[in-house]
């Protein structure tokens, strides 16, 4: 007599399809909570990143009388804004060290005089250009020159200048990051920090209409206005924000959010960059206020505030005219604000009105 007992019947086809499919289905609930659990972890280390730069940039107040982080000549605007007319006056303009290579070869930024200059000086040691809408090479993205990071790890391409989740960061930086390097040269170019300066806090208040009434101060062209004597490049003293939790001290630059391909956003010909903060209400960047608070700020925020206020937040008066700054590339046409770039009083004005 034949038995059963012991025999092990296989799975049916069908059976494997259900088991598959209960697994799919599994998966597809469980992937959202890991998606969310590993974007919270990288918020995270980016707030925890602001709260070191906020360290960061006490201390340098402390050796730099309270003053705002810059790489200007206080006097630059009494030579036009000129730094070969200034260096003509005075001699060489202060360098703007980033850091050392490997080898101990210094990179410095905002002179002709000595050692390598390595981008377009006239640019990089100003906290804004002006002049060009799409210009991004400024002072205000150079959170982690060797000015800020020698109060933390001394390294301009250290981890904590860059959010984990920034899309500019490539697998050479990283390895370059991995290897401790002090500053290294990179085939894709200078990668700024992920946290960008609020520009309109670094120039003299009196640049973005400090003593005026109205909706809509005018701007003060630091180059050129007789009215500021030559000193709107003047480092402001952090002693002069007004509102410092409303206002902001970094921010970061870019809309995770948006996918790098297909390139959804109007870039500059022949570039496909993610979306800054202001291009779009898919942008959530982690902000630094200059009370040492860190949290969201969308473009909707300051927005709102303004229809609220009696005040315009940020000037429209500049020569980036109506848009503000890089405002004209905006992915979505329902975000106008120019806020953090443009505040109106600068160091001495707000991006919001309450929190």
């Amino acid at each position: 007599m034949s038995s059963w007992r012991g025999h092990r019947r296989g799975l049916t086809i069908v059976e494997v399809l259900v088991l598959l499919a209960c697994l799919v289905a599994l998966v597809a609930m469980g992937l959202p909570a890991f998606q969310r659990l590993g974007c919270s972890a990288m918020r995270m280390t980016s707030r925890a990143n602001l709260a070191l730069l906020s360290e960061a940039h006490a201390m340098y107040a402390i050796d730099w009388s309270n003053r705002q982080f810059t790489f200007t000549p206080d006097t630059l605007g009494v030579a036009g804004g000129n730094t070969s007319a200034w260096e003509q006056l005075n001699g060489c303009v202060p360098q703007a060290l980033l850091g050392e290579d490997h080898q101990g070869v210094p990179f410095r930024m905002g002179t002709e005089c000595a050692d390598l200059n390595l981008a377009e000086k006239d640019n990089w040691i100003k906290p804004l250009s002006f002049g060009q809408d799409f210009t991004t090479k400024t002072a205000y993205r150079l959170a982690n020159a060797r000015l800020v990071n020698v109060y933390l790890n001394g390294r301009f391409y250290d981890p904590l200048f860059y959010a984990p989740d920034d899309p500019l960061v490539t697998e050479e930086l990283r390895d370059a990051q991995k290897q401790g390097a002090d500053f290294a040269e990179l085939s894709t170019g200078l990668i700024p920090s992920t946290y960008a300066y609020s520009p309109a806090a670094m120039y003299d208040p009196r640049v973005f209409g400090l003593g005026w009434s109205g909706t809509n101060p005018p701007w003060r062209n630091p180059d050129a206005d007789p009215f500021l004597g030559g000193m709107g490049y003047q480092s402001p003293s952090v002693t002069q924000c007004v509102y410092p939790s409303l206002k902001t001290k970094l921010m970061e630059m870019w809309t995770i959010e948006n996918p790098r391909i297909p390139c959804m956003n109007y870039s500059p010909p022949g570039e496909c960059v993610p979306l800054q903060w202001n291009h779009s209400y898919r942008s959530r960047p982690l902000t630094l206020f200059f009370d040492g608070s860190v949290r969201i700020m969308t473009p909707r925020e300051p927005q709102y505030a303004e229809q609220l206020s009696t005040t315009k937040l940020w000037l429209r008066t500049t020569p980036l005219g109506s848009h503000g700054y890089l405002g004209g590339s905006a992915d979505d046409f329902l975000v106008r604000t120019s806020a953090h770039f443009l505040t109106t009083f600068g160091i001495a004005g707000r991006d919001t009105i309450s929190y």
